[in-house]
């Protein structure tokens, strides 16, 4: 888990040995791509505008909410059409996601109590303003929840500088940088970087769009 404000603890190697964690199997192309996540998580998705940021997240939504609830709080764009056709185009129909239209941090974090989600998701971190402090507050704010990750969706131009949220970067257990239909992603769970290319013209939907699978 990325470090944040926890009580303070001492424990042996032997009893960090015998720790047990829960995680979350999402399938083979989610565990290849970010590794098996634990119950509690991290996560940016970083690149340019128009790189696929907010499908890849919306599909990872739906299949995380598999294993629970998912507040997605849509800043950029919140329910306008765009999104609307990215929902509609890439099939995502889960029940669990609830769309939060410009929801503000302390709203949302209260609706996330109320509402016993397990994920949440930023989308952008620049157009919410959601500040590194906010994510250290979100962090322990749910931290005695079994299941909790976060995602963030944030602009960046190059690898490891999303626009005004480095701090965010380095607290996240999972890092993905998209750009001209790859992925490269950084993550605590897996052995080594992964890259990959998620855009391949032979699984364009009817609309013309592609599928980042």
């Amino acid at each position: 888990m990325a470090a944040t404000a926890n009580t303070h603890r001492y424990l042996s190697i032997g009893q960090l040995k015998a720790k047990k964690y829960e995680t979350i199997d999402l399938g083979e192309r989610y565990n290849t791509l970010f590794g098996i996540l634990q119950t509690k998580f991290v996560m940016m998705v970083y690149g340019r505008s128009g790189c696929g940021k907010s499908v890849l997240v919306l599909q990872l939504c739906e299949e995380l909410s598999k294993h629970g609830k998912i507040l997605y709080n849509s800043h950029e764009e919140r329910d306008n059409k765009t999104l609307q056709d990215r929902v509609n185009d890439f099939e995502i129909n889960s029940k669990k996601i609830t769309i939060a239209v410009s929801v503000p941090f302390d709203a949302m974090c209260e609706k996330i109590s109320r509402g016993h989600y397990s994920y949440a998701v930023i989308d952008s971190v620049q157009f919410m303003s959601f500040t590194y402090e906010q994510l250290k507050q979100l962090i322990h704010l749910f931290k005695k929840k079994k299941k909790f990750g976060i995602i963030m969706v944030s602009r960046g131009d190059a690898k490891y500088n999303p626009k005004g949220a480095i701090e965010h970067l380095h607290a996240c257990d999972v890092k993905c940088f998209l750009k001209s239909g790859h992925i490269d992603v950084e993550s605590r769970y897996l052995k080594a970087p992964v890259s990959k290319r998620l855009f391949a013209p032979e699984k364009q939907n009817t609309n013309g769009q592609t599928s980042l699978f």
